[in-house]
């Protein structure tokens, strides 16, 4: 085993440990941080990017949809898929969405069940909330 190492170059073993440093580093982050792995959003698919969200994945997966304004108001439901099933065009949703404030756009995030969508602290901001996943209450 010395002698492979002292014929290794130089810049390829510093390539090699920054290659099993960056694959460690993602093996630990699944085992400590399952939560921030567990996007789904590759799941949830449309017809011509129109119409309603399809499950297009083989495991079930919760989706979030929430209608928001301008400024930080929002209205949110979250809907459990089952594989191949579509969720709702969302019309009587949006319409009571409207009830509450005027919306301007829809966003939809899923995650990996048993996780639920919500807004997390953004890694690199704490302050700003991103979409993301996390445990659900018990």
């Amino acid at each position: 085993m010395k002698k492979l190492l002292t014929k290794t170059p130089n810049w390829l073993r510093i390539v090699l440990i920054v290659v099993l440093v960056t694959i460690g580093a993602n093996i630990l982050s699944r085992f400590t941080n399952p939560a921030a792995h567990a996007n789904a959003n590759d799941c949830l698919s449309r017809d011509g990017d129109t119409g309603p969200y399809t499950n297009a994945c083989k495991t079930p997966i919760n989706a979030r949809y929430c209608f928001r304004s301008a400024g930080l108001e929002k209205t949110c439901g979250v809907v459990e898929l089952a594989p191949g099933e579509t969720m709702s065009d969302l019309r009587d949703e949006a319409d009571a969405a409207r009830e509450n404030h005027g919306f301007n756009r829809t966003t939809v995030h899923a995650c990996a069940l048993p996780y639920v969508p919500q807004d997390v602290p953004s890694t690199n901001n704490s302050a700003r909330m991103v979409d993301g996943c996390r445990k659900p209450d018990n």
